[in-house]
Order: structure tokens, then C-alpha cells, then sequence
């Protein structure tokens, strides 16, 4: 039986390995902006009240400095906000991981959304910007 060389069920991976899925690579670039996104939102509800600054603080105890017993004095409440960030980020990793290991998700319209939100996130950091924004949020709702 003689089959043409381009025909796909004649050519076998010797590796028996699937091709390579996207969903991973989708899943493990998702939580860090994610992650990013909380750093952002947990700054600026720190910044809303003392009250809620000390919420966002009481995540970060543990990290060393958080309480101004370090060599450099204390770090505050980014401590917590570090702690948040890190844990969305590592969660949302092991979710999205396990939900898309095996599926084909579409890169290119992928990376438009990373890189927007990437840009987005760190124009959301930029007070001159947020602020104005927060202000008018913060006399509406209350």
C-alpha cells in the first residue's frame, strides 16, 4: 500500500505525545494580571480608609518588616497587598491550569487582551489618572 506522504494518518508520533495545547500558556499568563489587578485594587481601597488599610495590612503580618520591627522600618500595608496579589496569582494559576491543560485557546487574540490589560493595570497605578476616577466613585456611593 503505497499513501501519498502528506496524508496525516500515515505520519505517527513516535513519542505517542499530543501537540502542544495554548490553554496553559493562556492560564499562566492570565493569573499574573489578575494578580496584578488585585495589587491595584487592594491599593487603592487601603487608600479609602484607615480602617480598610488596616484589613489589607492584617494579610501581610507575616511578612517580615510589615510591623516596623525590621531593619528598615515597616512596610505598611503593601505587605497585605503583596500577600493578596500572591495569592490570587497562584490560585487563579492552579484553576485555569487544571480547566484549559488540554484545550486549544486562541493566542493571538490572547496576547491583544494581555498586553491592553497590561497597559490598563498600570495606568490604573498612575494616581494623576486614578484619582479623579476614585473621587468621583467614593461621592457617589457613599
Amino acid at each position: 500500500m503505497n499513501q501519498h506522504p502528506n496524508n496525516q494518518s500515515s505520519v505517527k508520533n513516535s513519542d505517542n505525545k499530543s501537540p502542544p495545547v495554548s490553554g496553559p500558556l493562556v492560564a499562566a499568563t492570565l493569573a499574573p494580571v489578575l494578580g496584578f489587578y488585585t495589587l491595584m485594587i487592594s491599593h487603592h481601597i487601603s487608600r479609602v480608609s484607615k480602617a480598610l488599610d488596616q484589613l489589607v495590612h492584617a494579610y501581610g503580618y507575616w511578612i517580615p518588616g510589615s510591623l516596623g520591627n525590621g531593619p528598615d522600618g515597616s512596610i505598611g500595608s503593601y505587605s497585605g497587598k503583596e500577600t493578596l496579589a500572591l495569592m490570587v496569582w497562584f490560585l487563579s494559576w492552579g484553576i485555569f491550569h487544571f480547566l484549559w491543560r488540554k484545550q486549544e485557546l486562541p493566542v493571538n487574540r490572547w496576547i491583544t487582551l494581555f498586553l491592553g490589560s497590561l497597559a490598563f493595570v498600570t495606568l490604573c497605578l498612575f494616581h494623576p489618572f486614578i484619582d479623579p476616577i476614585l473621587m468621583l466613585l467614593l461621592s457617589t456611593g457613599g
